[in-house]
């Protein structure tokens, strides 16, 4: 054994701390969720998918998506992303681009020259389930149900799968070839898909009744309501549904220089900004209350105003006005705000003698759609509207049959549809089996955060989404949304604060593997060093003695290398794991310096392997590179290494908030006590590019071996 002393403080060289061995402990499921998971009306594992792609492992980050949905790359695209409304970053800076990053894992992996198919589902149970409609939520639940292995059938009164996705979201949203994917992938799973067939035409439902054990109605919205004024039946006029189903599927659709959207929804904005595309001039959107109480999505508000929409709010149509059968305007009056009604907003009211005219060649309306309840039987409960459902259950009045999405709530979001079918899936498998459909299903989540008012952090921008400028947006429909690029993503991913408890602590019931930390608490004297590193609040001193919550703890060992007793430690990166690793490495030959590169291993993952072989170069990945101290630098030179390459975060990188500050303080502390004991300084270095620096790993090792090649090293190899 070698010590090295230096200021009164004993280094060893090998580590004389007998190492506890601990097996991961096991806790209570705990629905403390992060505000985005708990946001998410699908329970996604939002911070989870993040954390994977801050490392650049993509394809894990798709995978771990789709365990939750079936529509990541449609959802990447089309939600409204209330996860992001409730991220915590918005209290500093702004929220986190999630969609994005959900749809930057999900086109990567589609842009690949051979896609990843997923493995047929090979039927455990023989009740046959029925699902009809084939939208968002009848084929979430097809999805989910075929994974816990039912043969599933989806009946779809169309040509094509998709319902609404397909026939109403337009292309400049949501492109078809894209939706196309994420069908075949349910489809390559073993969901059956029956197209063309209508249910109480081509088939009854007291057939289906009959040959399946559970049905599940998700038939959506799509009957458009009237307005119930005069004028209505003139040429020129259209209902928002049929006008974007038509202008889906590719028909003809002529409109004036002018034309008037009727609705403050988001099915009226994506109607005023098709019509922009075909040609109109001059489109106008009329409401009848304030821009405030809009219940369009604000980015789809912003994105019209972008392309030039006209909004005239606070009124409503009285009449619409012809012309030899043909459309030429339409009479409104003014409105003014009342009390609010059952929805909350307030009720809108006219004001007499406000009437006025605006000249138009077409009407697009578009304040609302019902569901189709004609061919359900008498025995399920439906109002004008909806078919009734329990909230929970979405089982309807009939045994064995429920219902979801759409047809339920009314016209409502992407990940709420998919949601209700998650829900559905649940509910039929226990039907199936005779289990009780409410049981254990009203646990309360709990939204929980180290983040407080009195957090400090460091800002850092938003990557912005890349768009069509809208002069590019005109007389096509062109995605307008463009998508990240793979090092803007990883750039945006680290911005997760990682807020909430720990996602793997979560899914897997247990303590995090492999990076657990934990405090032996005999040697611990309770000075709080350990408290003042962690950024993210996950370790307290309580009674003298250093406690982890493992539901924050992150896992970079930054508190390890802090502590002074050597207290704190890493079930799998121990000093004596790290000296083994360090002892069993390779080298080749003489011919150039020994290198060991200590590299943060979120940071190693994020650039190219080396493209050749290095000589005399090893690799040893930390957790962070805050775990890095002097013991590793120390050790590395006594056992003959000829320089230490610390492979950092770029600051404005580091997932772990002060974790490349802290490595970086520590290096050039390393360097001063390395020159004190009479070495070279220089043989020690840090490295920590952009992630822009696509072969950053190499170039800092090719930089480093010159520099070496250059000094006169004296190896103490012979310490060894």
């Amino acid at each position: 054994m070698v010590s090295l002393f230096f200021k009164n403080s004993l280094i060893l060289l090998t580590s004389t701390k007998t190492e506890v061995q601990t097996t991961p402990n096991t806790v209570k499921q705990n629905v403390e969720y992060a505000p985005c998971r708990k946001a998410c009306p699908a329970g996604i594992n939002v911070q989870g998918y993040i954390a994977l792609i801050a490392q650049g492992k993509f394809e894990e980050a798709l995978e771990l998506i789709r365990k939750y949905i079936p529509f990541p790359l449609v959802c990447g695209r089309v939600c409204f992303s209330p996860c992001e409304d409730a991220c915590t970053r918005k209290n500093i800076d702004e929220a986190l681009s999630i969609r994005a990053l959900k749809r930057l894992v999900a086109d990567y992996e589609n842009m690949q020259r051979e896609k990843k198919k997923p493995k047929k589902m090979l039927p455990t149970h023989s009740e046959k389930i029925a699902v009809i409609g084939s939208g968002p939520a009848g084929l979430t639940a097809a999805y989910e149900l075929v994974k816990m292995g039912y043969p599933v059938i989806v009946f779809e009164k169309s040509s094509y799968p998709g319902g609404m996705l397909r026939e109403c979201i337009p292309e400049y949203r949501l492109p078809k070839k894209v939706l196309d994917v994420e069908i075949d992938y349910i489809k390559a799973l073993g969901v059956e898909i029956r197209a063309n067939t209508t249910v109480g035409k081509d088939v009854t439902f007291e057939e289906l009744k009959r040959k399946y054990k559970a049905i599940f109605i998700a038939t959506g919205a799509e009957k458009c309501y009237s307005l119930n004024v005069e004028g209505e039946a003139l040429n020129g006029v259209f209902h928002s549904h049929e006008f974007l189903k038509d202008v889906t599927a590719g028909k003809q659709v002529s409109l004036g220089d002018k034309v008037v959207v009727i609705g403050g929804g988001n099915v009226a904005i994506d109607a005023a900004r098709t019509a922009k595309r075909l040609g109109a001039k001059d489109v106008t959107i009329v409401y009848r209350r304030s821009e405030e109480e809009m219940p369009a999505h604000g980015k789809e508000v912003e994105e019209a105003k972008i392309e030039s929409m006209k909004f005239h709010f606070l009124a409503t149509p009285k009449k619409i006005l012809g012309k030899d059968g043909k459309v030429v305007g339409i009479e409104c009056v003014k409105m003014e705000l009342g009390e609010p009604d059952e929805t909350g907003r307030r009720r809108p009211i006219p004001v007499e003698g406000s009437e006025f005219a605006i000249s138009t060649d077409n009407v697009i309306i578009a304040i609302g759609e019902t569901t189709d309840t004609s061919f359900l039987p008498s025995e399920i409960q439906v109002t004008k509207r909806s078919i009734v459902a329990d909230n929970l259950t979405l089982e309807t009045t009939l045994p064995a049959v429920f219902a979801g999405g759409d047809a339920v709530t009314g016209p409502a979001s992407v990940i709420e549809a998919i949601a209700a079918g998650k829900k559905a899936a649940v509910s039929i498998d226990r039907c199936i089996k005779g289990q009780d459909l409410r049981s254990g299903r009203e646990e309360k989540i709990v939204e929980k955060s180290w983040v407080s008012e009195e957090t400090v952090l460091e800002k850092k921008p938003r990557q912005k989404m890349p768009t069509l400028l809208p002069e590019q947006r005109v007389g096509n429909f062109s995605e307008v949304e463009l998508g990240f690029d793979p090092v803007t993503g990883i750039r945006e991913a680290v911005r997760c604060l990682a807020c909430g408890p720990c996602e793997q602590c979560l899914e897997k019931e247990e303590l995090c593997e492999p990076h657990e930390i934990f405090v032996i608490e005999d040697e611990c004297i309770g000075c709080a060093n350990c408290e003042k590193t962690c950024w993210f609040g996950a370790i307290k001193v309580e009674k003298s003695i250093a406690k982890i919550n493992p539901f924050l703890c992150k896992g970079c060992g930054t508190c390890v290398v802090e502590c002074p007793e050597l207290a704190i430690n890493m079930k799998d990166f121990t000093n004596e794991n790290i000296l083994e690793s360090m002892r069993n490495v390779k080298w080749d030959g003489e011919g150039n310096p020994r290198i060991l590169v200590f590299s943060c291993e979120r940071t190693s993952n994020l650039f190219p392997n080396p493209t050749q072989p290095l000589r005399n170069v090893n690799i040893i990945q930390m957790p962070c590179a805050g775990r890095i101290d002097q013991t590793h630098v120390l050790q590395a030179f006594s056992l003959g290494v000829d320089g230490v390459l610390i492979f950092n975060c770029n600051t404005k990188d580091c997932h772990y908030g002060n974790g490349s500050l802290i490595a970086e303080k520590r290096t050039r502390q390393m360097k001063k006590w390395l020159k004190e004991l009479g070495i070279e300084s220089e043989r020690l270095q840090m490295a920590s590019p952009s992630l822009n620096e696509k072969e950053g790993l190499n170039e800092a090792i090719d930089d480093f071996l010159l520099s070496l090649k250059k000094m006169d090293i004296n190896p103490l190899r012979k310490l060894a």
